[in-house]
């Protein structure tokens, strides 16, 4: 499921490549524009393909919704999943945006476009941005992803949030240093979520 997970988010990323950059500010704001959204998809749709490997049923995504008496940019929805299952879901968003910046972050060392540059920024700070969102501006919302993880799991909003900071500090060191000394990634499967650091060799 993850490389079905890679495939689609390499497709996604693919149709959203600029044919031709331009280097003028409208050019580049379009472009900046274009990565935002193609984080948005790859995060909501990693949502929809994780939730779908452990079992959840219904599921459906809408962009620029109300929901619930509240307003989301992206909202992916399951009418039926094993409750184990929910925090995996849940993760999905994350899982999503992860394997965007990978992929955002190997074109970038090929080709530094403000597109490739922006995509690493929206999907490289992605948990952080919306859990600092969640935990400081819009605590009350049950369905934002942090929110989700804090009370499914028990882990603390503290906790989430060290975890945030460690993902975007060591992306960033990766874009800095051009090395992978340390890749941190999400793993899930259908009862638990985790969060590692790799070590290539």
């Amino acid at each position: 499921m993850k490389q079905f997970l890679v495939l689609f988010i390499f497709f996604v990323f693919l149709a959203a490549q600029p044919v031709n950059a331009s280097d003028t500010l409208s050019g580049e704001m379009i472009q900046i524009g274009r990565a935002f959204l193609t984080n948005l998809s790859a995060h909501e749709y990693g949502h929809a393909i994780v939730g779908n490997s452990v079992g959840a049923e219904g599921i459906s995504v809408s962009f620029f919704s109300k929901e619930k008496n509240n307003l989301f940019l992206g909202y992916t929805s399951t009418k039926k999943i094993d409750e184990s299952a929910y925090p995996s879901f849940a993760l999905g968003g994350e899982i999503g945006s992860g394997m965007s910046f990978e992929l955002a972050l190997q074109s970038f060392r090929e080709q530094p476009t403000t597109f490739n540059k922006a995509l690493m920024f929206f999907s490289g700070t992605d948990f952080l941005w919306y859990s600092l969102y969640t935990f400081y501006l819009n605590k009350d919302n049950p369905e934002s992803d942090p929110n989700i993880l804090h009370r499914e799991t028990g882990i603390s909003n503290n906790a989430i949030l060290i975890v945030a900071i460690t993902q975007t500090v060591l992306n960033g060191y990766r874009v800095v240093s051009g090395r992978d000394r340390i890749i941190p990634s999400f793993t899930f499967n259908k009862n638990s979520i985790g969060f590692s650091l790799k070590m290539p060799f």
